[in-house]
């Protein structure tokens, strides 16, 4: 099986496990990667894979000013366009409208549509009345996205080995594997969508 969109590599996790004789089975790696990737992806509400090719989505957008949308890796093929079925007015990057938040950042995404001229026509009922062409996702794996993968990957792969819950014994007595792990959720904080 290989991984799938995934937000760390084979290696990242082997290394996390100390694996360096490549002794740990490949395919339980990947399979504990993807299902580590699809976790990140339900509990931050977003996908930080990219689409290959330019995707079109309608969204209803309430206000006149500003429209939250999927993520937006990047401009080359963005195409936003306002009105209703049968009538769409294209609108134009910088002049029209400006693309929210200004991330420097290497790995980044927009996700706010802001208006600089003009007006988002307001919806008739439940008809959309934006539409927007782009490679939605992230255009790069952030570096905590992909901390938390390996993280989130390499308490999957131990899962094995944990016999009801108890992954060995410590001075302590049993050391056992949580549900969540906290350092999973405090690097993935930042990256939580807050709009519904």
């Amino acid at each position: 099986m290989a991984v799938v969109n995934g937000y760390c590599t084979v290696p990242d996790l082997r290394a996390h496990l100390q694996d360096s004789g490549s002794r740990l089975d490949t395919d339980l790696l990947e399979r504990a990667i993807t299902a580590a990737s699809r976790a990140v992806d339900a509990h931050c509400g977003r996908r930080f894979w990219q689409d290959t090719v330019p995707v079109t989505k309608s969204y209803v957008a309430p206000y006149p000013d500003v429209a939250w949308v999927d993520d937006i890796s990047e401009t080359g093929s963005l195409v936003v366009e306002v009105g209703g079925p049968g009538s769409w007015t294209a609108l134009t990057l910088d002049s029209d409208f400006v693309l929210w938040p200004d991330i420097p950042d290497a790995a980044h995404a927009w996700w706010r549509i802001e208006m600089i001229n003009g007006e988002i026509p307001r919806p008739v009922g439940r008809a959309r009345n934006l539409r927007v062409t782009a490679k939605f996702g992230w255009s790069g794996v952030p570096d905590a996205v992909r901390t938390a993968t390996i993280l989130k990957a390499a308490s999957l792969f131990q899962r094995k080995d944990a016999v009801f819950g108890v992954a060995g014994f410590g001075e302590f007595g049993p050391v056992r594997i949580t549900r969540k792990d906290p350092d999973v959720y405090d690097l993935l904080h930042d990256y939580v969508r807050g709009w519904a």
